[in-house]
């Protein structure tokens, strides 16, 4: 079983941006039977449903059921800058596509994102693999609108949308249209932002940064000086979206599998190792903050055993991974 899991960071600043519409913050956790002491930790992981209830509850005791929407609009993703350098670096708009989700699997896993091409358009399909366990409706509006922001930030004001696709009912869809600046469809059959077709065969290197992702964009490009320090800030993002072959990140590169290893041996590295170093900070993350089995976390960083993963772990840590989960919380 694989548990989909969210970043307790963006569940607090999602959190904020309710308070600072006027809801009484404890009241909304308690009604989705949430704790209130996820509030004062400092980093982790929490279910997803559990931000899919808090996004039913939020639309159903609003005035109109928009929250959620206006929550995706103003919830940042996190380490933008460094997306917006991966970008850069992508070879067309499909690679594009494909950082930007592993970007947001790393925030909120489970989530699905796909270029589809049709004879006078493109859409960027989009779902949550856990939708049949929960009605996710307000939080599919949510995090739609969430891919909107996060595209117009990346590729600059100038990039449109023709329109957005819900794939359920709604009754405020003129006000959402209004939100957006962008005409809504509800029942369509996928969630889905419509552009024009000329986005098609668009670089990364012609791609720029909107003007409010401009500071954050220089401030992570200062502190990365190399191609092996940005394959290790997005290796997370490309973990949690299954991503991890050197031949996938070679080709989100654009460039061929010798040469990236070239590269990154001139900087005194290996892509193994890298990865091992990213494997080994979520799987700490993900002992101490879910209940998985052990199977299933192995699963969640890209083992294809379990064994192999606890003879990993006891390499990093000298114990195995329920030795050390244990001693953590008895601590």
């Amino acid at each position: 079983m694989k548990e989909y899991l969210f970043q307790v960071s963006a569940f607090q600043s999602i959190v904020e941006l309710l308070e600072q519409q006027g809801f009484d913050k404890y009241r909304l956790l308690a009604a989705a039977d949430i704790s209130p002491t996820l509030l004062r930790r400092d980093s982790g992981l929490i279910s997803q449903l559990n931000v899919a209830r808090l996004f039913n509850v939020v639309d159903q005791y609003a005035d109109n059921p928009l929250v959620s929407a206006i929550c995706g609009l103003n919830m940042p993703l996190r380490k933008q800058g460094v997306l917006a350098i991966a970008v850069q670096q992508m070879p067309n708009l499909d690679a594009m596509i494909h950082m930007l989700k592993a970007f947001l699997n790393a925030q909120s896993s489970g989530t699905d994102l796909a270029l589809e091409s049709s004879k006078d358009s493109l859409r960027t399909v989009f779902r949550l693999r856990f939708a049949d366990k929960l009605n996710c409706d307000s939080m599919h509006r949510a995090q739609l609108c969430n891919l909107f922001r996060t595209l117009k930030t990346l590729f600059g004001e100038e990039w449109t949308p023709r329109e957005v696709w819900l794939d359920h009912s709604f009754s405020h869809v003129q006000e959402l249209s209004a939100l957006l600046s962008c005409p809504v469809k509800t029942n369509q059959p996928k969630n889905a932002l419509m552009f024009d077709k000329r986005w098609e065969h668009v670089t990364g290197a012609q791609v720029f940064p909107g003007n409010e992702l401009g500071k954050e964009s220089s401030e992570a490009l200062s502190k990365i000086e190399n191609i092996d320090d940005l394959i290790y800030q997005i290796l997370p993002p490309l973990i949690y979206d299954g991503r991890t072959s050197i031949e996938q990140v070679a080709q989100l590169f654009g460039v061929q599998v010798r040469v990236l290893q070239k590269r990154l041996k001139s900087k005194g590295t290996r892509y193994s190792r890298l990865l091992e170093d990213a494997r080994k900070t979520m799987a700490v993350d993900l002992l101490v903050d879910s209940e998985l089995a052990i199977s299933d976390i192995s699963l969640q960083l890209g083992y294809q055993e379990p064994a192999i993963f606890i003879r990993s772990f006891k390499k990093w840590f000298k114990q195995t991974p329920l030795q050390w989960r244990k001693s953590v919380r008895v601590a």
